[in-house]
């Protein structure tokens, strides 16, 4: 049986405050930033291929929703400041994405695919941490409020994950373009 290590996402677009995030990491020893950003919405795990195929034909219906805002602020980390393993920028979401978010759900209920049930966390995963610091856990808290701006969600993916030495390699399985009616379009 085929299994594929996949997850749900949004890609983060790299705006200069979020590459300035990334760079300040990249000067901590200890700290491995990695190459693209994304927001995982629901991680998936190993799944056989035959479900991911039927999820991806479930997911389809998501283009009708249309582009939603994230502002993203603050960084933070997992499991929190004093010893972390993940620095994660902020992300506040609003109502259409949580509408997003719980048809996700029903499609991989419909699908039958155990997934992360874990509440979801608005998050951008930015730093891994092999050796904690003094100075990473200053700059978390240097950085705890700051304004990184907000950018237009216009794709969901379904992507796979695969884990080499060097870390995981990600690549699309399939795009949903959100192009659905605007409020304006309804009334």
């Amino acid at each position: 049986m085929d299994k594929i290590r996949s997850f749900i996402s949004v890609k983060i677009p790299d705006t200069p405050a979020v590459l300035g995030a990334m760079e300040k990491l990249r000067g901590i020893k200890g700290v491995s930033v990695p190459k693209d950003v994304h927001m995982t919405v629901r991680f998936l795990g190993d799944v056989e291929s035959r479900k991911i195929k039927d999820l991806s034909e479930r997911m389809r219906p998501l283009e009708e929703y249309s582009p939603f805002s994230v502002s993203m602020k603050g960084l933070g980390a997992f499991p929190n400041v004093r010893d972390p393993r993940v620095v994660w920028i902020g992300a506040e979401i609003g109502d259409p994405f949580r509408d997003i978010l719980e048809d996700i759900d029903g499609m991989l209920k419909a699908s039958r695919i155990d997934y992360d049930k874990k509440p979801f966390k608005a998050h951008m995963t930015i730093g891994r941490v092999k050796a904690p610091s003094e100075h990473l856990t200053g700059l978390l808290n240097d950085c705890r409020e700051m304004e990184i701006g907000s950018f237009v969600c216009s794709e969901i993916f379904l992507m796979k994950s695969e884990l080499t030495p060097k870390g995981a390699v990600h690549s699309v399985i399939d795009a949903f373009s959100l192009a659905g009616k605007t409020d304006a379009d309804t009334s």
